[in-house]
């Protein structure tokens, strides 16, 4: 039923189709309705066959997390710091945190930065 009204209508907001499909379930008879209740009730007893043990209060918020694709060429803005370190450099001991080229070296030490530390857009 929605999708003829979305059809129909050239409205896309949701609020306005809910209002006219709201106006025309209750434009429907107690019997027409019967026949959606029937099929809502049927849908119900198969849902429960498939899935005997589904609760909604169980499933509420396991939503995953999502991951940010990278495209590919796409770097972090200091990764050259991070992935090719200079043989002068001191190792990073923590990946976990790494620090960008001024937090490692200091404003005094501005030869040991990589390119984009260097040369900020």
């Amino acid at each position: 039923m929605r999708a003829k009204v979305v059809a129909e209508c050239t409205l896309k907001e949701s609020a306005a189709i809910n209002q006219i499909l709201g106006r025309r379930w209750h434009a429907l008879s107690r019997e027409e309705q019967a026949k959606y209740y029937e099929l809502a009730r049927k849908e119900r007893q198969l849902h429960m066959q498939l899935y005997p043990g589904w609760s909604a209060r169980d499933n509420y918020g396991k939503k995953k997390k999502r991951k940010r694709d990278k495209q590919p060429g796409e770097t972090n803005e200091h990764s050259e710091c991070f992935l090719n370190p200079c043989l002068s450099l001191p190792p990073i001991t923590d990946l976990s945190a790494p620090k960008k080229c001024r937090a490692r070296f200091g404003l005094d030490q501005q030869n040991n930065w990589c390119g984009p530390c260097r040369n900020p857009l």
